[in-house]
């Protein structure tokens, strides 16, 4: 993995989210999936960076956190791992718009940003980089084939949803400094 945080070079990006992990650290069938989905991209268009961001969902950390596994994933399918970035800390979507920009994003030139998820959950996926990145980002939504473990959640997608604009509002598109200060200060964990 490259861990220098310069994703100045590469003119496309792609960040694929975690979709959760099992409590002996086998990734979720989504996340499996996410993980697929990128790996695919990226070997349709190798001149883009991969960025897989994710520590975990609920409950204890597992012994790798989503990133890792799924960077190990997107290397087995052949993506070399100087493409491939981790952001280990987040643990929700909006999380995961946050980490990625504050450690990768804000200090680089805005670009085409693909962001990989299952189908349920790309729109709110979007709103949360749209929001943290701005307009100036042409950011894109890819999705991953559908899964078992997708329907499940997809049930309770319209309420993290309402929470995703409730948490938004009040922001401008772009205003990173106050929506990570948002961040920072309400508890998640």
């Amino acid at each position: 993995m490259n861990n220098d945080g310069d994703l100045a070079g590469f003119p496309e990006i792609a960040v694929v989210v975690g979709g959760g992990m099992s409590s002996d650290g086998t990734p979720s069938a989504s996340t499996a999936a996410r993980a697929r989905a990128v790996a695919q991209l990226a070997r349709h268009r190798p001149s883009m960076a991969i960025i897989a961001s994710g520590s975990h969902g609920e409950g204890p950390p597992p012994a790798r956190t989503e990133a890792a596994v799924m960077a190990d994933l997107i290397g087995t399918a052949g993506v070399p791992s100087d493409r491939i970035f981790l952001e280990e800390q987040s643990r929700d979507t909006i999380g995961n718009a946050v980490e990625v920009a504050a450690r990768y994003l804000v200090n680089i030139e805005p670009r085409p940003l693909y962001v990989v998820s299952s189908p349920f959950h790309l729109e709110r996926a979007l709103v949360s980089f749209r929001s943290v990145l701005g307009f100036a980002w042409q950011v894109q939504a890819v999705a991953a084939e559908e899964t078992a473990d997708d329907l499940e959640r997809a049930k309770n997608e319209t309420f993290y949803l309402q929470e995703t604009f409730a948490f938004f509002q009040g922001t401008r598109p772009g205003d990173f400094r106050t929506i990570e200060k948002r961040f920072r200060a309400r508890d998640v964990r």
